[in-house]
């Protein structure tokens, strides 16, 4: 039977969300310091893994709830880094 457009797109968006949950996990681990911003990591996750704001933004909330790190909710201060420094990548 063949799959439908949507099927597919539904897919492919849950693959994404899957891919992206396991990758910002790395980051979110007890005891690991936030060292990078959502929009920093968002920017690193839609190149590296090529998948959409969307995902990202389902799948940060995913991990975040699935690690107990509420404090990624929250904004990163004070850190002494430069607006081009260096990404996370996979």
């Amino acid at each position: 039977m063949m799959k439908s457009r949507k099927q597919e797109l539904r897919e492919k968006a849950d693959d994404e969300r899957r891919r992206c949950r396991q990758w910002l996990l790395r980051f979110m681990r007890d005891g690991e310091p936030k060292l990078w911003t959502k929009a920093e990591l968002r920017v690193a996750a839609m190149q590296d893994l090529k998948l959409s704001k969307n995902s990202f933004d389902f799948a940060w909330v995913d991990a975040i709830e699935a690690t107990g790190r509420h404090d990624w909710y929250e904004p990163l201060r004070g850190r002494q880094r430069t607006r081009h420094s260096s990404l996370p990548r996979i």
